[in-house]
């Protein structure tokens, strides 16, 4: 019997002792804080409710409740061009779930940066070892660009997701080279047209820096047919607007095309300061994408990647090249694609770069640990990194401070000005008018539309006696608001006015 006790005890040990030194506990740890930085703006409606969210959520209404099918999606920066429908319909079916609640969509978008980091992870243990997965699952999980991204509701900030998808998809046909299957090669085509689905010039250079590295790694193993089958898979996402532009006489292709020939500001730059553009915004968005937005500590990650990968890349193994080339030749796409761009470069542009850089960085941390045969050093890096990033972002200070008030754009601050009209109402009808700097209110028509009668019963109208003017503020341009009241001024008597969070101010106004 003391020989069995002492047996399950030692067992029990061992177990314990290999569970520990196990890359889950750590993993899930990152995993833990990774969630608590993406999901407290969500459960205290601290997240961005602006004219993007507010136009996406009258669209999905009008899906889910009024059965409008539409071949388009949002619009683009570029007037006549619209994103594909997929991000309208990937998210109806969690807008019925959560009853048209923007919080549960908001939910939904921290879910997905928090699968981001299960996927580092995966995808990182996969192309190396353990080691290299919890590096960019740690990574990801405190990067400042990832954690924005997955707090706003909004197409272009799922293309991390998409970049891991891709990337796992890659691992795929890299292992198997002649071998892969057209299903794979369908899968890629799927998510790359994705990738363009959820931001335009992003999704653009993104495919072919992907295109171009499989005909330099496969080479004669990129046939025909698996070329055919990434061509379908795309063509099934593009569909719908390939559709729709048939239909409407080529708009968005004549509209692409007028926008690509105009000429901007930018051209007007002389090429030194064009450059030097050009050079700092890839600096920003590298700096952002772990650290905290710093350019001097920023430009030593970047000596020490290239240093490491330049020394090492030979000795990695061929999994680990491939990868490296396929992100180097996709920053190299990038970089040359924004020259030839003569446009401004606006941040989402550069939407699913900061996988890119997490990863090469990682890459970098891991040929060291791997050449020196000892952890001790890449832990040491990456808790520097770990350090730094939580003490920036003063996590800890932060929970003991004041709810942060934010803006007119935050929705917590759109919904006090919801409940105050209808406080002011007093259960009488009324209407409601609205500048804001977008110009188009489709926040304020969502939540006047959804939450004023859910939780008090009825809708706005026009035929009243009572009148809220809601104005937000402009910052940069503080006539407008002026010019927009002066040109009100007939409309009803102020009988009363207050300022709200976020600097809104509201008047209740008696009209005839």
């Amino acid at each position: 019997m003391k020989t069995e006790n002492r047996k399950q005890k030692t067992e029990n040990r061992n177990f314990l002792k290999s569970y520990l030194l196990s890359p889950i506990p750590l993993l899930i740890l990152i995993i833990l804080i990774g969630a608590f930085l993406r999901l407290q703006g969500v459960f205290s409606n601290s997240f961005a409710f602006t004219f993007d969210v507010g136009r996406d959520m009258l669209a999905l209404w009008n899906i889910a409740y009024n059965h409008k099918i539409t071949l388009i999606g949002p619009t683009t920066g570029i007037p006549g061009v619209f994103y594909g429908p997929w991000w309208y319909y990937a998210l109806v079916p969690f807008f019925v779930f959560f009853q048209g609640d923007p919080q549960g969509i908001a939910f939904i978008m921290s879910l997905v940066g928090i699968l981001c980091i299960y996927l580092a992870y995966y995808a990182g243990k996969k192309i190396g070892n353990s080691f290299l997965g919890i590096s960019m699952a740690l990574l990801v999980s405190i990067s400042p660009t990832m954690i924005s991204l997955s707090s706003q509701i909004w197409n272009p900030n799922v293309a991390p997701l998409l970049v891991l998808l891709t990337f796992l998809v890659l691992g795929k046909i890299y292992v198997l080279k002649d071998k892969a299957k057209l299903t794979h090669f369908f899968c890629l085509g799927i998510i790359l047209a994705l990738n363009i689905d959820v931001e335009i010039l992003w999704g653009i250079f993104f495919s072919l820096g992907v295109t171009f590295s499989l005909n330099i790694i496969l080479k004669r193993n990129f046939s025909i047919k698996k070329i055919t089958s990434t061509i379908l898979g795309g063509l099934l996402i593009l569909f719908p607007r390939i559709l729709f532009d048939l239909r409407h006489e080529f708009l968005m292709s004549r509209s692409f095309i007028t926008f690509l020939s105009t000429k901007t500001l930018e051209d007007k730059r002389d090429l030194y300061h064009f450059l030097e553009n050009r050079l700092l915004t890839h600096l920003d968005v590298f700096a952002k994408s772990f650290l905290q937005g710093d350019n001097f500590p920023a430009i030593l990650t970047v000596i020490f990647t290239v240093i490491v990968i330049s020394f090492f890349y030979k000795k990695a193994s061929q999994i680990l090249r491939e990868f490296i080339l396929t992100s180097l030749i996709i920053l190299l796409v990038f970089f040359v694609g924004t020259l030839i761009f003569s446009h401004a470069l606006w941040p989402h542009y550069f939407v699913g770069l900061p996988v890119i850089y997490i990863f090469l960085f990682s890459i970098s941390v891991f040929l060291v640990v791997e050449k020196l045969k000892s952890k001790f050093f890449g832990i040491m890096i990456l808790a520097i990194v770990f350090i730094v990033s939580i003490y920036s972002q003063s996590i800890i200070q932060n929970i003991y401070k004041p709810l942060w008030e934010g803006d007119a754009s935050v929705y917590r601050n759109q919904l006090e000005v919801i409940d105050y009209a209808y406080r002011e109402a007093n259960g009488k009808p009324f209407k409601y008018n609205v500048y804001t700097p977008p110009v188009f209110d489709y926040t304020y028509q969502y939540l006047f539309k959804w939450y004023g009668p859910n939780k008090y019963g009825y809708s706005p109208t026009q035929k009243v006696n009572i009148a809220f003017f809601i104005i937000e503020p402009d910052p940069g341009y503080l006539d407008r608001p002026k010019w927009w009241l002066e040109a009100r001024v007939n409309d009803g008597i102020i009988i009363k006015q207050e300022k709200l969070k976020g600097g809104i101010v509201v008047q209740t106004r008696a009209v005839k």
